[in-house]
């Protein structure tokens, strides 16, 4: 609230007063009511007001009680090859031969029953990130649970908890496996619906690789070993190779050498498009899994953050942005109101990351089309590698 007080002599600077505390109170009032109608017709896009019209409301229960329902699910993790980008393809660690691995969707209250078989040649677990689970199935060697030794299975089994946008990875050999495409995506829906339904969710699931220039394949193939039972780590310790993410040589220590990024486990192009409709309420579920982060910036429109970590944020801090930044590990949903036909991107802003091995575009890059949006100019020369200068800051990922 705003309070103008006038100086000059008499009676004005009460009267002053007393018409700049009654404005004030009047568009205070304004704001703690009802959030204004949204506004309608062509030049609806230029304001984010129709989204204060959009709150999100959890349907998560208060009380969660197990529903008696058994969710069953099968992982096999193994080296796979994988397709990053039209001719980029690598060998990979995967759940079922995907990256990211198997969706795995589940509702609040109900037995998760996930049987994972080691068919790497190292050591390996499952974490469920983000969620409350008993301690002996929080896949964290050697403190909760052996490690899964190759060949061997493990089951694992809990009670689901509240609604949210969670992930699975490993939490033993952890860089080798999680670099090369070891995670997956786990939704738990609430038992009560979300208000408003989306007319369209999609999820962005970011990662970041250390993939050979060449084109080809690495030496060793992520989740091998040679003799010790641990996977190579570039000479940094005695009788360690290189291991994939890690720079080597001397000095460079833990360096990340990161040069591939992806959503869902594809680099840009092979991100596909997002097809939406003028006036779908889309629902997007954004998880780092990567070791770095990311700025993503949705070009013209705003959204807004209506959960972080699986945890719903109240009406009240439910925030318009059109730029989030996901450190390592977060996860945030948020909602956009698709009022501004046309083709946009939504993209990380470390523009590095929208790169394939230093091509630009690639990476983090996703495109959101509208049905009838018109078709895109003339395709542009293909592109080429950025120069890049020796010593610039931020290079090395």
């Amino acid at each position: 609230m705003r309070t103008v007080i006038s100086l000059r002599p008499g009676g004005l600077g009460v009267f002053t007063f007393l018409i700049a505390f009654a404005l004030a109170g009047c568009s205070e009032a304004r704001t703690a009511g009802q959030p204004p109608a949204p506004l309608s017709g062509p030049n609806a896009y230029l304001s984010a007001r129709a989204l204060d019209n959009i709150v999100f409301q959890p349907g998560t229960v208060a009380d969660i009680r197990p529903t008696g329902k058994v969710v069953e699910v099968r992982l096999e993790a193994a080296t796979s090859r994988w397709e990053l980008a039209p001719g980029k393809v690598t060998e990979a660690v995967t759940y079922n031969g995907t990256v990211p691995g198997p969706t795995i969707r589940a509702t609040e209250g109900d037995t998760l029953r996930v049987t994972l078989t080691n068919k790497l040649r190292q050591d390996t677990s499952i974490h469920w990130h983000g969620l409350h689970i008993k301690n002996d199935m929080d896949g964290v060697p050697p403190y909760t649970q052996a490690p899964i030794r190759p060949g061997a299975t493990f089951v694992y089994e809990f009670t689901v908890s509240h609604a949210g946008t969670f992930m699975y990875h490993p939490h033993v050999n952890a860089v080798a496996q999680i670099d090369n495409g070891l995670y997956g995506v786990l939704i738990v829906d609430p038992q009560q619906p979300d208000a408003p339904k989306p007319a369209k969710e999609f999820t962005m699931m970011l990662g970041a690789w250390n993939l050979p220039s060449s084109g080809g394949m690495a030496q060793q193939a992520p989740g091998e070993t040679r003799g010790s039972g641990m996977p190579d780590m570039g000479g940094m310790m005695p009788g360690m190779g290189a291991m994939p993410g890690m720079g080597g040589g001397s000095g460079s220590g833990m360096m990340m050498n990161y040069n591939w990024f992806t959503i869902n486990g594809k680099a840009f192009p092979a991100t596909g498009e997002w097809v939406v409709s003028e006036n779908d309420i889309v629902r997007v579920r954004l998880i780092n899994v990567s070791n770095l982060a990311h700025p993503m910036h949705l070009h013209g429109q705003d959204f807004k953050v209506i959960a972080k970590d699986g945890e719903p944020l109240a009406a009240g801090l439910q925030t318009v942005m059109n730029t989030l930044a996901l450190n390592s590990g977060e996860t945030y949903d948020i909602l956009l109101l698709a009022n501004n036909p046309g083709v946009w991107v939504f993209h990380c802003h470390e523009l590095h990351h929208t790169e394939n091995d230093g091509v630009e575009p690639g990476g983090l890059m996703q495109v959101i089309r509208y049905q009838n949006a018109k078709t895109a100019p003339a395709a542009q020369p293909a592109a080429t590698p950025r120069p890049q200068q020796p010593g610039m800051p931020g290079m090395s990922h």
